[in-house]
């Protein structure tokens, strides 16, 4: 039976980043003395919590709670997780709405901080960032309420308290002239608990919500609450004072006006579409939205369709203390002719699997041209095609990223052709294509050539104990540690599509052998362990969205990469204020890998859950880091 490719391998750096092991769970608990030659963890101290400066999310802390704290606390905040019969006192039950009651959120942000060391509860403030832990806090604190709750509580706060408070809890309603209290003030809101807003609501106005009950008081408040804090059902997104101006310009030499175009403009936190607007281009091609979210978790784009091809702008997001953006989109007339199409960059990775080579071709298409090459007609299929796929005859298997065989991409004998159109530009369009080719014995032949020309091509084989390998018309680089897998590379500069390159494979594995690398506790790039069967059909499986992990080693590295030259085509004017936060996102994923292997050493994690979301963040983590190289 195949297993998923294991990620033995840990980085030294990623290991180095943190300094000793922790165990994990946001543990609030009641001071205790402290251990024998241990210092207890600070107590309490308003003046030592930060203000959020964008309102907390539950959304984004999900994630944050699921990896540090559901091992104690529990997936659904019973304090049932995993390691909770291991602590000295029961782990703090978020689902409990007493557990919170008299608990502000700076409290449990203070605990999670600073930690208690006397409970095993380890200072999260050297891990994650405020902002993370705020996250983190809005998550564990909306386990104990639910939706409807929560509505049935808004109801009754517009009908009761909202002429005085306001809708949005600003104190700006229409007879709120003595309030006092902005519920929507995080600074405000994080410093006071549930409790003592009731004490606080009976001695004001006792006679306001006189006949509501205990379940409908509390419900009041938990509506209140989301007015500094966004629970996990309610949308990321909230209007502010943010203004975006921009233009669309025809690209293409006599190009029709763009005018009276739709533009739309959609927006995203954690690459979850939470938003949408839409404005008509002028007679000069401009648009303008204004009363956005300046947040800066949100991103935005802004699209133009023209000729049933989407046009987008690069990532637009507002750095700290701006209110403004401008953006370029171009457009541009379809043509059928090719001739301007080249490949920017192809990489040909190679694995072995007893009696099989695992192949993924990834090929960055551009377009020279200043019209969107749409398709042209070709014998065999009907629906005009665009970018040329070429596989060898025995290959089996065939899979794409983003499209099906039959589907977007259609086979014309040994060649299949994309449908997708190809803007002008470098690298728009790229294509990643995974298949195995079986063969007899212990040799084979891998050869090829690429279908366009190309600027560069790369040869990248896992090493395999004993293989032997022979490639002409490539230029060797000798092994290459990529992620702590070693591969032989081979490259060349200018490849034209008459130009055939080959690879002779001996002394490889005969179906039914056993991987010597999966004996020894890592795989190749294809995640071969144990012995293997004739077949192939597991052995290509499909990448699903954002999670390109089950092909393991170097395909995620190709995967990732392509989805990083996708996501950089959209960044092409990547701010400053940007960077900071890639390069912050790099340190939280680095620290999280390193802290996943450390629950997988002491056996809290599985494998099988190690390997899936360690290979997810070492995705996210390459996508990063491709970014920041630019």
């Amino acid at each position: 039976m195949r297993s998923v490719w294991s990620l033995r391998r840990i980085s030294l750096l990623m290991l180095l980043l943190v300094s000793a092991l922790l165990l994990p769970g946001l543990l609030l608990a009641d001071e205790t003395p402290a251990p024998a030659g241990q210092q207890p963890s600070p107590p309490f101290d308003l003046a030592q919590v930060p203000a959020p400066d964008t309102i907390p999310s539950a959304r984004a802390g999900s994630p944050l709670y699921a990896e540090n704290c559901a091992p104690c606390h529990g997936e659904t905040g019973l304090g049932d997780g995993p390691t909770a019969p291991s602590l000295p006192d029961p782990a703090t039950a978020f689902a409990d709405p007493t557990a919170v009651w008299e608990r502000s959120p700076a409290e449990l942000f203070h605990t999670a901080k600073f930690g208690r060391l006397e409970k095993l509860m380890p200072p999260w403030g050297n891990t994650l960032s405020d902002a993370q832990i705020w996250n983190a806090v809005a998550y564990a604190w909306n386990l104990h309420t639910d939706q409807f709750s929560v509505e049935t509580g808004g109801l009754l706060y517009t009908g009761a308290c909202a002429e005085c408070h306001g809708e949005t809890g600003a104190g700006d309603g229409p007879n709120g002239g003595d309030v006092i209290s902005d519920f929507s003030d995080t600074r405000y809101a994080m410093a006071i608990s549930q409790a003592g807003w009731l004490t606080g609501w009976q001695a004001a106005h006792p006679e306001v919500g006189a006949d509501f009950t205990e379940e409908q008081q509390r419900n009041v408040l938990e509506f209140v609450r989301t007015f500094s804090y966004n629970p996990i059902w309610a949308s990321a997104y909230r209007p502010g004072t943010g203004v975006l101006t921009g233009r669309v310009e025809q690209g293409t030499a006599g190009g029709a006006s763009v005018e009276g175009l739709e533009v739309l403009l959609e927006g995203f936190v954690d690459f979850t579409p939470v938003v949408a607007f839409t404005d008509t281009l002028t007679a000069e091609g401009d648009f303008s939205f204004a009363n956005l979210a300046t947040d800066p978790s949100v991103v935005y784009f802004a699209s133009v369709t023209l000729d049933g091809i989407s046009y987008s702008s690069p990532i637009l997001m507002y750095g700290e203390g701006t209110d403004s953006l401008e953006t370029t989109v171009n457009v541009y007339e379809p043509t059928d002719d090719e001739s301007g199409i080249t490949l920017e960059r192809a990489h040909w990775i190679v694995d072995s699997q007893p009696g099989a080579l695992i192949v993924a071709q990834i090929y960055a298409y551009s377009n020279n041209m200043d019209r969107a090459f749409t398709g042209r007609t070709v014998e065999g299929v009907e629906t005009p095609v665009t970018v040329a796929i070429p596989v060898p005859p025995a290959a089996v298997e065939i899979t794409f990223d983003n499209g099906e065989l039959g589907g977007r991409f259609l086979q014309v004998g040994h060649t299949i052709f994309d449908t997708a159109p190809v803007v002008p530009g470098t690298g728009t369009r790229q294509v990643v294509v995974r298949y195995a080719l079986p063969y007899n014995g212990t040799s084979t032949e891998f050869s090829g050539a690429v279908p366009y020309p190309a600027n560069s091509l790369n040869l990248l084989v896992s090493e395999l104990p004993g293989m032997q390998i022979s490639v002409t018309g490539l230029e060797s680089f000798g092994p290459q540690d990529i992620q702590g897998q070693t591969y032989q590379m081979w490259q060349s500069e200018n490849i034209t599509p008459d130009q055939s390159v080959s690879a002779q494979f001996s002394d490889l594995l005969a179906a039914g052998d056993i991987d010597p690398r999966a004996a020894a506790g890592t795989t190749g790039a294809s995640g071969a362990s144990g012995t293997q069967s004739a077949g192939v059909s597991a052995r290509v499986p499909q990448l699903e969205g954002w999670t390109p992990w089950v092909l393991g080693g170097v395909l995620l590295f190709g995967v990732v990469g392509v989805l990083a030259w996708a996501w950089r085509a959209r960044m092409a004017h990547t701010s400053t204020d940007t960077k900071a936060m890639m390069r912050r996102q790099r340190t939280d994923l680095l620290q999280r890998i390193a802290k996943l292997d450390d629950l997988h050493a002491v056996g809290e994690v599985s494998d099988e859950n190690w390997q899936q979301q360690r290979a997810r963040l070492k995705a996210e983590l390459l996508t990063v880091a491709l970014q920041l190289s630019e």
